[in-house]
């Protein structure tokens, strides 16, 4: 297992720049960290997806009303976090330097930082992920469908759908962080979210894997925009390495700190 993440139980999608959305485990039904970087360094991707899910089948995932064959297994439920969820006023300059407005990020980390206080009161494993461009993912690695509904063996993904359903709809009661679109994305089972550590093709930095929502608090957006920084692109495999780098330390570490908030 690498880092909070099990790669191997994971379906895999990288979109190209000629607008191809391909199925990495058409390639290998299990990839490990070394596998995904060779596939990275090989399509240089526009971007690097993995499923919310773990798959006991990852190669077989495809539509929706055959995932019950992949057999979905329990894992993460992801809310994306933007900026412009809270209209809050202020001057919107892109930097020269990053490309992105680093004022968009500040509301984006305070929407993310209120999000965070409320889901612990259910969860206490929660991990945050910058967007490489003007938010962030808070993945719940604690979260149990079994909390919300029964499961249904002949409709597992159902189960799945109607957790996260649930869950959102208690989340969506004391935030302002679902508009409709992130709400139907926040309870589709069958979703896939940027990769931690892998570049964002549209500004060129990294999805960069941030720890806790108290490793969050204590970084400046400056900070966050400097860790950021996409590696050259005749290395640009290595940007995996940071799947087990945290922001001070090893991804142990920050793994650690999860673990230990439950």
């Amino acid at each position: 297992m690498l880092g909070i993440w099990n790669l191997s139980r994971k379906h895999f999608r990288v979109s190209l720049h000629d607008g191809r959305f391909v199925k990495l485990n058409h390639f290998e039904n299990r990839l490990n960290e070394k596998d995904l970087r060779f596939y990275c360094y090989k399509l240089k991707p526009m971007h690097v997806y993995f499923s919310v899910l773990n798959w006991l089948f990852p190669e077989r995932v495809g539509k929706k009303y055959k995932a019950e064959y992949c057999i979905p297994l329990n894992v993460e439920y992801v809310i994306d976090v933007d900026s412009y969820l809270v209209g809050f006023k202020h001057i919107h300059k892109v930097d020269d330097h990053w490309f992105v407005c680093p004022e968009c990020i500040d509301m984006a980390k305070r929407i993310a930082l209120q999000l965070c206080e409320v889901i612990q009161k259910y969860y206490r494993k929660i991990a945050i992920v910058f967007s490489g461009c003007a938010g962030f993912h808070v993945h719940v690695m604690d979260f149990n469908y079994y909390d919300w509904v029964h499961y249904h063996w002949n409709d597992p993904i159902w189960a799945h759908a109607a957790a996260r359903f649930k869950f959102t709809k208690l989340l969506q009661k004391q935030t302002h962080c679902f508009d409709r679109a992130h709400f139907t994305v926040s309870v589709d089972p069958m979703r896939v979210v940027t990769v931690p550590n892998t570049i964002n093709g549209k500004t060129g930095l990294v999805c960069k894997f941030i720890g806790t929502p108290k490793d969050l608090e204590l970084l400046t957006i400056d900070e966050v925009l400097e860790m950021s920084k996409a590696f050259p692109v005749h290395s640009y495999p290595e940007a995996l390495e940071g799947s087990s780098m945290g922001c001070n330390g090893s991804m142990k570490s920050c793994a650690k700190n999860i673990a230990e908030a439950a």
